[in-house]
């Protein structure tokens, strides 16, 4: 990784005229997916990935309006903090850290659409952090219970909501 500084990050940006696209136009090809799927099943069980993908379609479109250099571009950045100008990282991530990124949300999605919201969660969570964050197994493993027993409460026991049980774990199977 090659360390930079804002002015060259702004210079790079501003050569071409947008930032990368790419990292978002991935996400939308995940989310379009997302929301394809989500009419094969019942009107109740897409309720809940339908208002995820269209929450995330917002959050995409912003995230590419915010790369152009337009006014709408240059007033996304600063209402949302987008820009470039005080970055957190102090490098310039390379396209297949990026890719990466985005593989893990795609697996987790798809995660999600085979065994459910409830096994994958953890599952994710465990993983990612073990894998990307390098944590301890046993913190990795604590943070994912956690989380599982949290979503299980509100969701499952507080709310009556059943979560989505997956293609493979539903009562009927893939169909």
């Amino acid at each position: 990784m090659q360390e930079i500084t804002t002015s060259q990050a702004d210079d790079a940006d501003i050569a071409g005229g947008i930032s990368s696209i790419y990292p978002p136009l991935a996400l939308l090809i995940v989310v379009g997916l997302l929301i394809f799927w989500s009419y094969d099943y019942g009107e109740t069980a897409r309720r809940l990935p339908l208002l995820v993908s269209f929450g995330m379609l917002l959050l995409i479109a912003l995230d590419i309006l915010s790369r152009f250099h337009s006014k709408v571009g240059m007033a996304i950045r600063l209402a949302l903090g987008a820009g470039f100008q005080d970055r957190e990282l102090t490098h310039e991530p390379e396209w297949r850290a990026e890719l990466v990124q985005v593989l893990w949300l795609a697996l987790c999605v798809l995660g999600i659409a085979l065994i459910g919201i409830l096994p994958t969660i953890p599952l994710f969570i465990f993983s990612y952090m073990l894998i990307q964050g390098k944590q301890k197994i046993g913190f990795s493993l604590m943070i994912a219970t956690l989380v599982l027993t949290v979503v299980g409460v509100v969701f499952e026991l507080l709310l009556e909501y059943d979560l989505y049980r997956g293609m493979l774990l539903n009562e009927y199977g893939i169909e």
